[in-house]
């Protein structure tokens, strides 16, 4: 993918001189094009690889071509299917730069976006730059693909790819190429150790094998990592995420998240910046703390600098006890040692010399040599301090083998050998001496022992204080697992292989200079240089990866001789030189004008053309196509000049090529003789193009009046086109009054006069009142007040006025209803019922006992009711003797009642009007 994309031409231009070019398609079977430049004609034609079918004549009936052409359609189209979603999936950015390059694309736009993902990154932090200046470093080095390359396969880490990075070191390495790493050296490891057995040395004790000790190194920085920590998932660089995408605006293989991990050393602060490669920088918090000493006041400062020093002096007392310290600023517990100097005795007296304070005691190598007490021995210890003591021999004594112990009667008497074997016990530890008491000491044990070698092959007696060594050769393999031990008569410790591995390294340039080892050897930590076109770049790769790394982007400008007349303005860059995007800047002989052709510069464009008269003989058949570099003319002159409409209404800035004066669309608007209306035409041709007044080309004036009417008036004037203001309004309104029962007539300019815009508030407010005037008709009012008598006022709009002061009369009575009095509504609706008296009170008691009188009425007929029907009834039913003896006494109970019935009403009434007089006198 990334051959074809080196082996496309580069995108044409835009040109403004109207060439016919038509798109390149791409050749069939996946085969590139490679143009071939002639330098005389400056012509390089493209020929498209064709099939063998293309070289074919013969003709093909048209509905076999029309099915060949729908199934090669239908297959492209599967085809470009396919290349989508391997590209949405895929994206390398090594294959991004060679396609940038290739389109002539400059590299500050690159440099700007690594700008951009930098800033974001590194947002968070308000520390010192110098601080962040190695993180920073690193991320730079990592947005560049060709320093991202994986030392155990020299390839490069893509955006893509699944990746490791070392907890030491911060090296990036494939995920799937650092698991296999591990395994093999930990496989190495326990195949070697199966292969170890335990042995017996010479003293007959076993010596098992040691234990096996698994682990597997970083390949470049060698930290030591356990089984457990073999990667297993692809994870950010912060760890809080599995599976990162890849965004085109964050730094590759990670989150977009804050990092979050805690600072070395700790402080208890975490690392502010987005999830990063490499290194976090120093914690950037502010703390307040004194200085180390604590005399100075408590100050804000960076947490990683938070142990700071003042520029006093420590006053403390050093180990001399004399001097003080005098240091700047330290902990307490640190004063240095006193380094004042003096000259001082040593412990004998015997010199001085000039030392520190804190060395004042100090010891010569002279022997002390003072006399003992004794007066005849001196002693023979180095200076030291005190007195010497006793002499020596003056103590109890014994002989050289301290056999026999006796007491001399001074210490000038020599003690003599006592003549009996020494016996002492000699460096062996096993045997003693055989010689005579002597003097000094015991010499090399000579016993012969049998001794059995190192390597435990061969017995043999031999002295004691000689140690056993056979002449056989160890045959083990050293750890390296390839060469032999070969130490004479080996103990089964085998040493470490000392040889030089020598096997050639993954770059295929340089060989292992480690020592023999197992396993595969540590990739290569040379680096190579690798130059830009120019040779002024130059930078250092992985060695082994010069063939495949890109050329470094070089800032020094193209050496190349350039096609058109300006200087190349690029920078260094590989394969051909981008288009010139300069300006033209000659004469623009097209034009003719006195400008400078300002377009792009096109002394040398490529052209792409097609044979118009190609047919093809089926849809596999691509017509030739011929990409030529010529100077094309200078197009139409661009820049913009002023020019003048037809009617003078406006100035626009019109390209050079067609500045000519035309029509800019607006109505022409100058003002006709009327005086009221303006020239309707589009803007077009006149004598004067800055006058305002009628032209001979304008339109005359052919409407009528269309001022505008005084608000209100809907009536049109039938006067021809004049100036204002218009004649008064004649046309009589006929409306009804406010009431509705009366039609009512006004003219309109009385109603809706001119002018009514510019008149005071005092003016409107007499205008509403005339205009009240003519719409109200001078009858009485029909509308009724909400109490419902009729309204007093004259004809009038809205709502009646002054409700509450309505004077109508109304009888207003007690609330027995016996006392009625007529008052105004007004007062009607303030006292709504009057109070009873005592003649309502006696007219209510008459009414009660006028009440009770005919409940009671009621119930002596409802009894006489139910009398009479149960004596019908046994009457009918019953056939015992009537008792004739009570009918007569019911008929006499019922003659004496009637009388009571009317005689009770009339004693009532005269009580009731009795009393009425009684108490009304």
């Amino acid at each position: 993918m990334a051959n074809r994309n080196r082996n496309k031409v580069a995108p044409k231009e835009q040109n403004a001189w109207n060439v016919p070019v038509q798109s390149k398609s791409e050749p069939v079977g996946g085969k590139s094009r490679k143009p071939s430049t002639g330098n005389s004609s400056k012509v390089a034609t493209v020929a498209a690889t064709e099939p063998s079918v293309s070289g074919s004549k013969i003709p093909l009936p048209s509905s076999m071509l029309k099915k060949s052409q729908e199934k090669f359609n239908q297959v492209q189209r599967q085809h470009a299917e396919t290349a989508k979603k391997y590209a949405a999936e895929y994206v390398s950015s090594e294959e991004e730069e060679d396609e940038k390059e290739a389109n002539g694309e400059e590299a500050p736009s690159n440099d700007a976006a690594t700008r951009n993902i930098l800033g974001d990154v590194l947002k968070n932090y308000n520390g010192v730059d110098a601080d962040v200046g190695k993180t920073q470093e690193y991320l730079q080095n990592l947005l560049e693909s060709r320093n991202a390359v994986c030392l155990i396969c020299i390839e490069t880490v893509k955006r893509a790819d699944r990746i490791w990075s070392c907890t030491a070191c911060y090296t990036f390495f494939h995920l799937m190429c650092i698991q296999r790493w591990a395994n093999d050296s930990m496989s190495m490891k326990r195949i070697n150790h199966e292969q170890q057995e335990g042995y017996y040395n010479n003293r007959g004790e076993y010596i098992p094998k040691p234990a096996l000790n698994v682990h597997w190194d970083c390949p470049k920085c060698r930290r030591e990592y356990q089984p457990e920590e073999i990667p297993r998932h692809y994870e950010c660089f912060c760890g809080k995420e599995r599976e990162p995408n890849a965004h085109p605006w964050l730094i590759p293989h990670s989150c977009g998240e804050p990092c979050e991990k805690k600072l070395n050393p700790a402080c208890g602060h975490t690392c502010r910046l987005l999830c990063h490669p490499g290194p976090c920088p120093p914690c950037p918090q502010t703390v307040n703390v004194s200085c180390r000493c604590g005399s100075s006041p408590v100050k804000t400062i960076r947490c990683a600098q938070k142990a700071w020093t003042c520029t006093r002096k420590c006053k403390r007392k050093l180990a001399c006890g004399i001097h003080e310290c005098g240091a700047q600023c330290h902990d307490a517990d640190q004063c240095p040692p006193c380094q004042n100097r003096s000259k001082q005795a040593c412990f004998c007296g015997a010199q001085t010399k000039e030392v520190n304070c804190h060395e004042s005691r100090w010891q010569c190598d002279t022997v002390c040599n003072k006399p003992f007490p004794c007066g005849l021995h001196h002693c023979e210890r180095v200076c030291h301090a005190g007195p010497c003591g006793p002499c020596p021999l003056g103590l109890p004594r014994s002989c050289p083998c301290g056999k026999s112990e006796t007491r001399a009667a001074s210490c000038s008497e020599r003690i003599v050998t006592c003549g009996d074997t020494c016996e002492k016990l000699l460096a062996c530890g096993q045997h003693l001496c055989p010689e005579r008491c002597h003097q000094g000491s015991c010499g090399n044990c000579l016993e012969l022992v049998p001794k059995v070698c190192r390597c435990g092959s061969t017995k043999k007696p031999i002295v004691c204080h000689r140690e056993a060594v056979c002449e056989g050769r160890c045959k083990r393999m050293r750890t390296c697992g390839k060469h032999q031990c070969n130490r004479k008569c080996c103990d089964g410790q085998c040493q470490p292989c000392d040889r030089v591995c020598g096997k050639t390294l993954p770059c295929g340039k340089h060989k292992c200079s480690s020592l023999c080892h197992q396993g595969p050897c540590y990739p290569c930590n040379q680096k190579s240089s690798i130059k830009c076109r120019c040779g002024g770049t130059v930078v250092e790769v992985a060695c082994g990866r010069e063939r495949k790394a890109n050329a470094p982007k070089c800032k020094l400008p193209c050496r190349v001789a350039s096609k058109c007349h300006h200087p190349n303005t690029h920078a260094c860059h590989i394969g051909d030189c981008p288009p010139c995007a300069l300006p033209c800047g000659e004469a623009n002989d097209t034009t003719n004008c006195e400008h400078p052709c300002r377009a792009k510069c096109h002394d040398a464009v490529r052209v792409v053309t097609r044979d118009k008269n190609f047919k093809p003989v089926g849809p596999w058949d691509v017509p030739k196509e011929t990409v030529e570099v010529k100077m094309l003319p200078h197009p139409p002159c661009t820049v913009k000049v002023p020019v003048m409409c037809l009617g003078g209404h406006e100035t626009a800035d019109w390209p050079c090529s067609s500045s000519k004066p035309s029509s800019c669309g607006r109505p022409c608007g100058r003002l006709l003789k009327c005086g009221v209306h303006r020239c309707p035409l589009p803007c077009h041709k006149v004598t004067h193009r800055a006058s305002t007044t009628q032209d001979s080309r304008c339109e005359p004036c052919s409407t009528g009046c269309t001022l505008t009417r005084p608000e209100g008036c809907v009536h049109t004037c039938t006067a021809r086109c004049h100036k204002p203001p218009c004649d008064p309004c004649l046309v009589s309104i006929k409306t009804q009054c406010y009431c509705g029962l009366t039609q009512v007539f006004y003219k309109c300019h009385e109603f809706y006069p001119t002018g009514m815009e510019e008149k005071g508030t005092e003016e409107l407010a007499e205008l509403n009142r005339r205009r009240e005037s003519f719409l109200s008709c001078g009858q009485k009012c029909i509308k009724n007040f909400p109490c419902g008598h009729r309204c007093t006022s004259t004809c009038h709009p809205g709502r009646c006025p002054n409700p509450e002061q309505c004077s109508k009369k109304v009888k207003v009575s007690c609330k027995c209803g016996q006392r009625k009095v007529e008052v105004s509504c007004k007062v009607a609706r303030s006292t709504p019922t009057l109070d009873c008296d005592q003649q309502c009170e006696v007219i209510r008691a008459q009414k009660q006992e006028e009440q009770e009188r005919k409940e009671r009425e009621a119930r002596e007929q409802e009894e006489l009711q139910n009398q009479r029907e149960l004596e019908e009834y046994e009457r009918k039913f019953n056939k015992r003797k009537h008792r004739e003896r009570k009918r007569h006494q019911v008929q006499e109970e019922e003659k004496g009642r009637h009388w009571a019935v009317y005689v009770a009403p009339v004693v009532a009434v005269l009580i009731g009007v009795g009393l009425y007089f009684l108490f009304v006198q």
